[in-house]
Formats: structure tokens, sequence, C-alpha cells
């Protein structure tokens, strides 16, 4: 049986999470993870009234083509060792597409244990993060920067929030944060410092970073500028930690040209997957689109959905001038000929920017028409896809 896990049973799903993860919490950690779990967004499958495996849908928000969509975050998947293998968690994720359309969450994303497992329920890969580390002396020499870099709190949140979600919304996937998602999930994962860069003349900041020193060792969460001079002012920054810092490690999306920056490019270089992405509501979603529309189009595609019987057949879209656009079912033969076709995964994973219409026809993972592939082509805005969090 699934059901909604009581917000009195939460004790039972901290006790599932320890076995599942062999981890062991104390009862401090208890106490405090209590305190902040809405059981409301937990659903449970039920063995003779056991609590035997669990997910969380988080209710969320992300960007895409820079407009806000709501989007299903799973976490929390869990299942006692003794009672895998039983399809209680796949049980689990295709009730969650009905909740998650229900809620109006269009789009839901998740962190895998297993890529395999997930795209078996329609979840694809959509997020590469690229990981540098070298050594201090190869920091770039950047042009002195005309602002100011300030050490801040986690209390002073907003100001890192007015430059990330300027850089968020470049990208597709990124989330929008919350007060409460910077302190209890930024600030309490990414544990250290907040520096945040301030131009010439004072203004909204331009950069910031989050970072960690230990052992001559400098890791840094998240470094995030708008532009060259505040690009210049973090960099000039973290340069100046030389006496006390031997080498450093960050992370950037796939697009940054950091590389291209350094005089000597010889360094460790590791590309990351990280997320994964499914459209829910395949109608919801375009709704929310903002395609490539100058000129107005008709687009159309067969989408095959196994889990989600309300996404699978032949769909026109017609996109409009402004780039908004509407789908609708539709039984033409002529349409069906003149149509792309492909799962739900390939259909999202293309959709979020992760791959281009002609890049998954060259796969084998989309079919259709060279012209129908072109078409495609042209009404896809091109924009990065890129997740910098955890859930």
């Amino acid at each position: 049986m699934i059901r909604t896990i009581k917000q009195e049973e939460a004790r039972q799903s901290l006790d599932l999470t320890q076995a599942a993860f062999a981890v062991r919490f104390t009862e401090s950690d208890i106490q405090d993870r209590l305190s902040k779990m809405n059981m409301e967004h937990y659903l449970g499958f039920y063995v003779e009234e056991q609590l035997a495996a669990q997910l969380a849908v988080l209710p969320l928000r992300i960007y895409v083509q820079g407009e806000v969509m709501e989007m299903g975050g799973i976490a929390h998947v869990a299942s006692y060792p003794e009672m895998r293998r039983q399809g209680m968690v796949g049980k689990l994720l295709v009730r969650s597409l009905n909740s998650m359309r229900a809620a109006g969450q269009s789009v839901s994303m998740l962190n895998p244990f297993l890529y395999g497992f997930y795209r078996k329920y329609g979840w694809e890969y959509f997020s590469t993060q690229s990981a540098y580390t070298l050594e201090m002396s190869a920091v770039p020499k950047c042009q002195a920067p005309l602002g100011t870099v300030k050490r801040l709190h986690a209390s002073d949140w907003a100001q890192a929030d007015i430059v990330y979600d300027s850089y968020a919304k470049r990208y597709n996937g990124m989330l929008q944060r919350e007060e409460n998602w910077w302190l209890r999930h930024v600030f309490k994962r990414k544990l250290g410092s907040l520096a945040v860069y301030y131009p010439h003349g004072g203004g909204e900041p331009s950069g910031y970073m989050l970072y960690d020193m230990k052992d001559r060792f400098m890791t840094i969460h998240e470094l995030v500028y708008l532009d060259n001079d505040s690009r210049n002012g973090l960099w000039q920054f973290i340069g100046n930690h030389d006496s006390v810092v031997s080498r450093l490690k960050f992370t950037a999306p796939c697009d940054d040209p950091f590389l291209f920056a350094l005089s000597e490019p010889n360094l460790q270089h590791e590309v990351h997957a990280n997320f994964m992405v499914r459209v829910v509501d395949a109608a919801a979603f375009v709704k929310r689109y903002r395609f490539d529309g100058s000129p107005a189009s008709r687009l159309h595609i067969m989408l095959d959905d196994e889990h989600a019987a309300w996404n699978s057949g032949l769909w026109e879209i017609s996109v409009n001038a402004d780039g908004t656009a509407a789908a609708s079912r539709v039984d033409d033969e002529v349409k069906s000929r003149e149509a792309i076709r492909c799962t739900i995964q390939t259909f999202s994973t293309m959709m979020i920017g992760c791959q281009r219409p002609a890049q998954l026809a060259l796969q084998g993972r989309l079919d259709g028409s060279a012209e129908a592939v072109a078409a495609w082509e042209l009404a896809l805005p091109r924009r990065i896809s890129f997740m910098t969090d955890f859930f």
C-alpha cells in the first residue's frame, strides 16, 4: 500500500534512512531533523502496516529559458535492504508522477544513486559539472578590479542571492532559491565563508564565492560572477591567499572559459554528471516554455511515456512569434509523418538543453525526417543546462 507518511511517523522515516544508508544519527541530529521534516511531502510504501520504502517530493522552482517552473524534487529515496528488488521504489516513483502533476509540477529532478534505474522511469541525465584542481601558482593573473570584496555571513544571504538569481537565469535547471533554502541547505552543506564583490561606486553586488580552507587547501563551493570586473575581483581575492593556501579546487558549468584564461592550462580537470530531469506533464511544460518564436511555427512530436499515459501520443505545438506556445493532441496521418518521435527521457533532456535535436537524432534517440529535426533545431533556444545545488 502506498500513502502519505503521517507527521507522527517521521521517526520511522528516519529509522528507514539510517538502515538504508548505513548511517547513525545522534539523538540531537534526530531531533533537529524531526523539527524540519514536513511529512506531507513524503510517500511511503507499507507492507503489513510497516514502512518499507519511501521518497519525498520537494516543492521547488527552477529556471528554464529564463522562466520559473514549478519542479518536484525527488529526494530521500530509501528502502530497507532486506526488502529491496521488489519494485517498491519503482511504484513510488510512478505514484509521485501523479502527485506532481496534480500539484502543478510539470517537471521533476533528482540526484541519482544509479542512472540506469531512474532512466527506466523516464528521468534522464542533464547536468555536467567541471571540477578544477590547481596549484595556487597557476591562479590566473587578472587585471586589477575596480571594486572591492567584502566578507559577509550567512545572515547576509540576500546579497549573494542578488548575484545568484541573475546568474541562475542564464542556465536551464538552476533552482530559484529562497531564504530557507540558503540557510538550511546552501550554507549548511557548503560550510565555510562568504565573500561578495561590490563594483566601484556602490550599487548591487556582482559576484560572490562560498569557500572553505583547511590544511593549505581551499575548496570553493560556489564561484559566481556576472561580468569581467567581478571575475577579476574574486580571482584576485583568491590569489591573495597564497600565504595560507597551496592548492585549490572549484566547480563550474561546462561552458565556463576558465582554461582559456590560464597562461599554462596544465591542471586536473574532471567532468562529473550529477542531476537527472523528467518532464512530468508535457502540455503544461510547453505552456511555460519559451521557444525561439520568430517566425511563428508549428511543431509535431510523437511522445512515448510508459509511466505517464497523459504524455503519450501525437502532439502539435503551436509556437507564437513571442515564443509562447501551446500543445494539443492531434490525430492526423500527415502531421504524424511530419513529427519527430522519441521517449519522454529524450524529450526531457532535449527541452532542458542538455542535448540538441540533431545530436539526439545522430545517437538514434530521436527519429524523424531531416526537415522535422531541423524545425526543432530552429525552435529550441540554445541555453546550457546546469545544476549547482543538491537535494
